[in-house]
């Protein structure tokens, strides 16, 4: 009866050295399965930081050019003012001219 009372004894230790180990190594593999999500999670933040700042490179760059043509565009605009003014001043430069010469030489 001993010896069958320490064979059972033996079998449990067996079995608990067996259910410990697939303990052991269910968590390694849960500690592997969330380091390597970890790490995609990683991958994917930083590729999307990347994609983020592409895109915000981009934007920035078609604001500038946006910028450029509608400053190009009021500069044109502003010479165009500016050239048909000076034209009007010389035409009428010349009508004041001739009306003064009127005036001081009859």
């Amino acid at each position: 009866m001993e010896a069958q009372g320490e064979r059972l004894l033996q079998e449990l230790l067996a079995q608990e050295k067996k259910l410990v180990s697939k303990v052991d190594e269910a968590r390694a593999k849960a500690k592997a399965m969330v380091d390597k999500a970890n790490e995609e999670a990683a991958a994917t933040l930083e590729a999307a930081r990347a994609r983020a700042e592409a895109l915000a490179q981009t934007e920035a760059e078609a604001g500038r050019k946006e910028e450029e043509s509608v400053k190009q565009t009021v500069l044109a605009s502003a010479r165009e003012a500016a050239e048909t003014l000076a034209a009007k001043v010389a035409a009428n430069r010349d009508a004041a001219a001739a009306m003064v010469l009127e005036k001081i030489l009859p």
